[in-house]
């Protein structure tokens, strides 16, 4: 009744695109969960679903809806039928495909078409309702990608290659380690960290070190929560009031309970294996 495939991008979006994926829901009616996670474009080919943010707002999704970055869990739900083709964008990404300043949509959405070309938004929307098969749904997105890329460069592009790495490479983040390697200002990181990632240096060493958490006990690396923790937590309770925040859920209902497109999501890796290592966590 609920399927999601997943695709790699063309080698040319590889720094910018996490993955692709072709959704669908016969049931009449779907709820998730989603925890905190990257930006998203998401065509919706058939149907309309509902983002209930943290913040008590609600976004009505139809055509072509742009995600900002969330750094919080975002209850998603849809009434009937439900068919989509999502693209995951990776900071670099969200900086050369979509230009706007990342935190401006930071836990909110959009109508895809009020930040990029009207025209082309419709095009790849007529597209995708008439292709046949996965193969030609990815060819047109895939076009509409690069004809967005097609000569856009930015020039903080340096900085999503450090800060990824940042986020990667240590299961907590360290802020001074960050600034120390960009050679900036602490505010200038700042600045750069909230228009490319959606959120502060600080709030992102928080949202990886709880998802890289999730990652592990969702794929069975980690046994209970102390394994997942690690050294990164205070204590017990710190850990739990972290990973809540950005999951919705305490490390035991995560393991019991986890909504079935997080338990797909994380389960990416063993499909994808290119996958980019921010895209794991997110």
């Amino acid at each position: 009744m609920i399927s999601i495939r997943y695709f790699a991008p063309v080698p040319q979006l590889r720094q910018h695109v996490s993955s692709l994926y072709w959704f669908e829901s016969q049931l009449t009616g779907f709820a998730d969960l989603m925890r905190a996670e990257l930006g998203q474009i998401r065509l919706v080919v058939a149907g309309e679903a509902v983002n209930s943010y943290d913040s008590g707002a609600t976004r009505a999704g139809r055509g072509a809806v742009l995600q900002g970055p969330t750094t919080a869990p975002v209850h998603y739900r849809a009434a009937g039928p439900l068919s989509l083709f999502g693209i995951g964008l990776l900071p670099r990404g969200w900086a050369e495909l979509v230009g706007v300043p990342a935190d401006e949509l930071a836990d909110d959405a959009v109508n895809l078409a009020d930040v990029l070309p009207p025209a082309a938004v419709a095009r790849v929307l007529d597209a995708l309702a008439c292709a046949p098969n996965d193969e030609t749904r990815c060819q047109v997105v895939n076009d509409f990608l690069l004809g967005l890329l097609d000569g856009n460069r930015h020039p903080a592009g340096w900085f999503t290659m450090l800060a990824d790495e940042w986020l990667t490479s240590s299961p907590n983040p360290d802020v001074d380690w960050l600034v120390a390697a960009s050679g900036m200002s602490a505010r200038s990181v700042e600045r750069l960290s909230r228009r490319l990632y959606g959120a502060s240096p600080k709030l992102l060493a928080r949202k990886y070190r709880a998802l890289g958490a999730a990652v592990r006990l969702g794929t069975g690396e980690a046994q209970g929560w102390a394994d997942a923790a690690g050294d990164a937590f205070y204590d017990q309770a710190h850990f739990i009031r972290e990973f809540r925040s950005f999951t919705g859920l305490t490390p035991a209902r995560f393991l019991a309970e986890a909504a079935p497109i997080t338990r797909l999501t994380i389960a990416r890796r063993r499909l994808l294996p290119d996958l980019p290592k921010l895209a794991l966590l997110s």
